[in-house]
């Protein structure tokens, strides 16, 4: 197993919003049932979302803009702006939670299926149906699912040899509500056997299936592949569960 294979840092960015789309989406649901000034809000923003360093200026930059483009308003007290949502702005509130909420819902059950699986902690919502299909790449894009598929595997291949990834297959979709391409698993396996993690021979001539067994070092490097995918999980179901806390938050308050 090579050394650069680490984790990465969750960011915004990585679950879906750009920096100005989440400011927008916070400052309109802040904003919706009463006026507050930027540095008040600001301070709320940074206890809310701990990990990341939000920007004061760009926060009133951001307010500056709503105004303008008439999602704000604002009255001044003793040299203070206070800000609070316009009609146009409690509309554009309900846009993003309509196309928001859901799809940060059905991601997370996905993460929480996976953390409690990494953990045996938190919730462990049962597997109504799989992710839908317009939600997959947003999931690809959140999280290595490269480690999320070499953790059930490897974890697998401890509990039953051989294995196949046609099963791994049928285990992710169980399991978890969400699937990967056989195209894609196929290709991870041929990878892990590369990186010496796994071993393999085919079932026949006719090479259709191909059994796979967990070598030495791949139950040396399990531990290291776990706790990686258990870090990147943790990261996004922290900030898919703050996003969603404050979206859902007093959304009977906005007009619909």
């Amino acid at each position: 197993m090579k050394k650069s294979d680490t984790t990465t840092t969750v960011t915004l960015e990585t679950v879906g919003l750009s920096q100005r789309e989440f400011l927008t989406m916070y400052l309109l649901q802040t904003l919706s049932n009463h006026s507050n000034y930027p540095r008040a809000i600001h301070q709320e923003l940074q206890k809310l979302f701990t990990g990341k360093i939000h920007s004061y200026d760009y926060l009133c930059k951001t307010c500056k803009q709503l105004v303008g483009s008439g999602h704000l308003k604002f009255h001044t007290v003793k040299g203070r702006h206070y800000y609070q949502n316009t009609e146009k702005g409690n509309e554009l509130y309900k846009w993003y939670q309509d196309n928001f909420s859901e799809r940060f819902r059905e991601v997370k059950h996905v993460i929480d299926r996976f953390m409690f699986d990494l953990k045996g902690s938190g919730e462990n919502p049962p597997v109504i149906h799989e992710l839908p299909e317009e939600y997959r790449s947003y999931f690809s894009k959140i999280i290595s699912v490269k480690d999320l598929v070499r953790y059930v595997t490897l974890k697998a291949a401890f509990t039953k040899r051989p294995i196949y990834m046609g099963e791994i297959g049928d285990l992710l979709k169980v399991k978890y509500g969400w699937i990967a391409s056989n195209g894609y698993l196929y290709d991870l396996s041929h990878e892990m056997e590369e990186g010496g993690l796994m071993v393999g021979r085919w079932e026949s001539e006719k090479r259709t299936k191909r059994y796979l067994r967990i070598t030495d070092e791949g139950q040396h490097h399990y531990k290291q592949i776990a706790d990686s995918a258990a870090y990147q999980v943790q990261e996004v179901q922290k900030y898919l569960g703050s996003v969603l806390s404050f979206l859902e938050r007093e959304s009977t308050n906005v007009r619909g």
